[in-house]
């Protein structure tokens, strides 16, 4: 078992990733404890969902490990509208908060464009659902990246190595 911390951008980025690479785009994640549980299909939302994925912590890691290996450098530009930048947006976004993921889903679309719904926990409790845009979410990840431009200029100005 890998004894690695992970916060939800990293998860849900590296969901993504295997999600990408199977050419899968309509999506529906149930946080369980432990465990993600992602209902999915190949056809854009709204679509059936008639495959079911498990992934373990360790099964993260592991994609995690192999995406960093396949990672561009830091030259190349994000596309923010691809569904792991999508799902790291929404990841960050709860990280920012502090909030405990329950469900996120594409596939609840009631028009033409694509809405990410997500379901969440507050540090106080409180439940709450989102609806963003893919537009909206665009917008919070080019925020977030600049974020993480300055944390990680901050942290190697002093002198400490950061990734």
């Amino acid at each position: 078992m890998f004894n690695h911390y992970f916060n939800y951008s990293q998860i849900l980025r590296a969901i993504g990733n295997d999600l990408e690479m199977r050419d899968l785009k309509t999506i529906e994640i149930q946080n369980r404890e432990d465990r993600y549980i992602v209902r999915c299909g190949y056809q854009s939302p709204p679509a059936v969902t008639p495959l079911v994925l498990e992934y373990s912590l360790d099964d993260i890691a592991e994609l995690d490990l192999r995406g960093e290996e396949n990672r561009s450098p830091a030259s190349q530009p994000v596309d923010f509208c691809k569904l792991s930048q999508m799902l790291r947006t929404v990841g960050g976004y709860l990280d920012q908060k502090k909030a405990t993921l329950l469900r996120i889903s594409n596939n609840e679309s009631p028009g033409k464009d694509m809405i990410f719904r997500f379901e969440y926990e507050t540090s106080e409790g409180e439940r709450v659902t989102e609806d963003r845009t893919q537009a909206e979410l665009y917008d919070i990840g080019v925020h977030l990246y600049k974020q993480r431009g300055r944390l990680t200029r901050l942290v190697a100005n002093s002198g400490r190595w950061w990734r």
